[in-house]
């Protein structure tokens, strides 16, 4: 009972399990297709050395880093800070306030490799006074329909959103 109740404390109605096992499944493809040219290019550098051509042997090598380098950047990089950001949503360590939200920006931040929206909630410091407090929403998600002053609970994981409802 104990580790369902745990498992129910960490799911997150923004993401899911599902997100996550579908980043890696897309993960596990681009990197097969990544794979198939170089295993290729790996090949023909084997050959080229065997039969001690050398401008083949140096085309390969160069090719199979420009290969990996690049894709690795565009393809590889990208999913991973997503996955690793799912993860944390889902099972890392989170926290919970309620706040009045006062604006989500329409611009795009990048936040650990993550593009997020900018959401901002009004907070008090020790002394009492009003302060912007500043979270994340992931730009990929659609933020729900609040309106200025609405009391929002938020769940957070440093300073993304991991969960947001009408408190």
């Amino acid at each position: 009972m104990e580790a369902s109740a745990k498992s129910a404390q960490n799911q997150s109605s923004i993401y899911s399990e599902k997100d996550h096992e579908a980043i890696s499944q897309q993960l596990n493809h681009r990197w097969t297709l990544i794979a198939i040219p170089c295993a290729a290019l790996l090949a023909l550098l084997i050959v080229s050395l065997i039969y001690r051509v050398e401008w083949v042997t140096s085309a390969c090598t160069v090719l199979i880093g420009v290969i990996l380098i690049a894709a690795y950047d565009l393809a590889i990089k990208p999913l991973r800070c997503y996955k690793r950001h799912l993860h944390d949503m889902l099972h890392g360590r989170s926290r919970e306030t309620t706040l009045p939200f006062i604006s989500i920006s329409e611009d795009i931040s990048l936040v650990d490799g993550v593009n997020c929206h900018a959401v901002f909630c009004l907070d008090y410091d020790g002394k009492g006074r009003p302060y912007d407090r500043l979270f994340y929403f992931d730009a990929l998600k659609d933020f729900p329909d609040f309106k200025e002053g609405d009391m929002l609970r938020i769940t957070h994981h440093d300073l993304i959103i991991a969960d947001v409802q009408r408190a």
